[in-house]
């Protein structure tokens, strides 16, 4: 997920326990990244009316203060994203109208969730949240109108607007439809430029022969990772034990073999640390082949963190197929 702004309403409900503090209305601004798939951090400000309560003869107060919250997400799913959070802060209440003013810190705990859409081609979420917010006031606050801790409940809805542009997915090519294929190479006769092509032919998007790649070149079966790991599973050693059974023969042929490792993953945590795990992950598959004899010097190691998606990062397994290692022989 990437960074993002959260704009927010939020209203106080009335507290209940006789301190003079009635409904109030704000807003809240914070900043979030997510750090795995599961965890995220904000940090925002916010800023509160409160107006006054004739029936206990309270004076209006206004509030502004900050804090630092903790996300864990059930679910990364676009559609809907429930989430637990819980936060740490402060807050600086002022008498509207006097000089008399208090601070004191604060902790709060609760429920919302993200929806993500899409309008007019920008990614967009809605976002609703629930705390019960729990504040330090000490014993006469604000010249006797707060009498000690304060507990309210506050709920916000508000727009989640992500930052930087959308990662780029390799396209799909649809497979073509009925259509009429004179020579039977898969090619319509309308976009066919090489017509009457021997069956079994290679061809190329026009119905053309293809030129046979240098046998060198061979882009072996992806290794898969599990989430934040850069170990290799039983199921994946498999793949390549058969990579470097092939590369073997192919050195025999091409001395000057080379092989490029190179090391991905999908899009939950920070870009940096991101970028290290898919260096963890192509020096792991290079340990890996060269225990199974493959020369180290011929291994060549590239990490591109999240840049370079092959499946959405939005779905479970878009982000399973982009955790990935990719290796592929040249000469």
């Amino acid at each position: 997920m990437r960074p993002y702004i959260s704009e927010m309403y939020s209203y106080t409900f009335e507290n209940n326990d006789s301190q003079g503090v009635e409904a109030g209305h704000g807003g809240l601004l914070s900043v979030g990244k997510a750090l795995s798939e599961h965890w995220g951090l904000e940090l925002g400000g916010f800023y509160n009316e409160f107006p006054h309560d004739d029936s206990v003869g309270a004076r209006a107060q206004r509030e502004y203060g900050g804090k630092l919250d903790a996300l864990y997400f059930y679910s990364r799913n676009r559609k809907f994203s429930p989430y637990f959070a819980a936060a740490v802060g402060g807050t600086y209440a002022k008498l509207r109208g006097t000089s008399t003013n208090d601070s004191a810190p604060l902790v709060d705990a609760g429920l919302g969730f993200m929806k993500f859409f899409s309008l007019w081609g920008a990614d967009l979420g809605f976002r609703a949240d629930l705390r019960y917010r729990y504040t330090f006031f000490d014993d006469n606050a604000l010249g006797g109108q707060i009498d000690g801790p304060l507990g309210e409940v506050v709920a916000k809805v508000g727009l989640v607007i992500p930052l930087g542009s959308r990662p780029v997915v390799a396209d799909v090519v649809a497979p073509p439809s009925a259509c009429a294929d004179s020579d039977g190479d898969g090619v319509c006769d309308t976009a066919d430029l090489c017509p009457g092509t021997t069956g079994g032919t290679a061809v190329d998007a026009k119905g053309c022969p293809k030129q046979a790649p240098a046998a060198a070149s061979k882009k072996f079966e992806d290794v898969h990772f599990a989430f934040d790991k850069s170990d290799i599973a039983p199921a994946e050693a498999v793949k390549l034990d058969s990579a470097a059974t092939a590369i073997d023969g192919l050195t025999k042929t091409y001395p000057g073999l080379k092989v490029d490792v190179s090391g991905h993953t999908d899009w939950v945590g920070t870009d940096g640390y991101n970028q290290g795990l898919s260096e963890r992950r192509a020096n792991s598959v290079k340990s890996y082949l060269v225990r199974k004899g493959v020369s180290a010097s011929r291994i060549n190691t590239f990490a591109f963190g999240e840049s370079k998606p092959i499946a959405t990062n939005e779905t479970a397994e878009g982000r399973a197929m982009n955790r990935r290692a990719e290796v592929q022989t040249h000469e």
